[in-house]
């Protein structure tokens, strides 16, 4: 029987890991001129617009500040699908699609919009646009794999650490 709790930290586990394999994304993007700005920048910038709380003022802090946010919301969406795929998980490439496709969706047609971080894709340049919703996609590969790699390997620590101290070198 598997537990719901140890269930959502996997799939926050992978949601985060799927969040910074965007930025790897969206950086190199970034470098070769297909966007202007990352999505969390964006998103740090409209937090500490609206925030009362004092905000990092030196220039190192603006990374971890918006990389921080974008990891904690992609966690937050990882656990939420893994809420969703409970009690059947399981990798497939239609579910990694699904995920992204959802996600780039709600992002691009919703959530940015109204927080007005970002046009929306009628209005975004088509390369634009194209890197988001890639970035999305593999969000959606990364996060559906892992979920269902830490659900198989959740109870082989043991069993790996016992090779691995008794195997022969040589």
């Amino acid at each position: 029987m598997r537990s719901i709790r140890t269930f959502l930290v996997h799939g926050a586990l992978a949601g985060a890991l799927g969040a910074a394999t965007m930025t790897v994304l969206r950086m190199a993007a970034h470098r070769a001129g297909w966007i202007q700005a990352m999505v969390p920048q964006a998103v740090e910038l409209w937090a500490k617009d609206r925030s009362r709380l004092p905000w990092p003022r030196r220039a190192e802090t603006h990374h971890v500040a918006d990389q921080l946010l974008h990891l904690g919301y992609g966690g937050f969406a990882g656990a939420a699908y893994a809420l969703a795929q409970s009690p059947a998980p399981g990798a497939t490439p239609s579910r990694a699609v699904e995920l992204g496709t959802l996600l780039w969706v709600f992002g691009s047609f919703a959530l940015f919009p109204a927080l007005k971080i970002a046009r929306p894709p009628w209005r975004a340049a088509p390369r634009e646009e194209a890197v988001n919703l890639a970035a999305h996609l593999l969000y959606g590969a990364v996060t559906v794999y892992l979920l269902d790699e830490f659900e198989r390997q959740k109870r082989t620590e043991p069993f790996t650490h016992l090779i691995m101290r008794h195997a022969k070198v040589g």
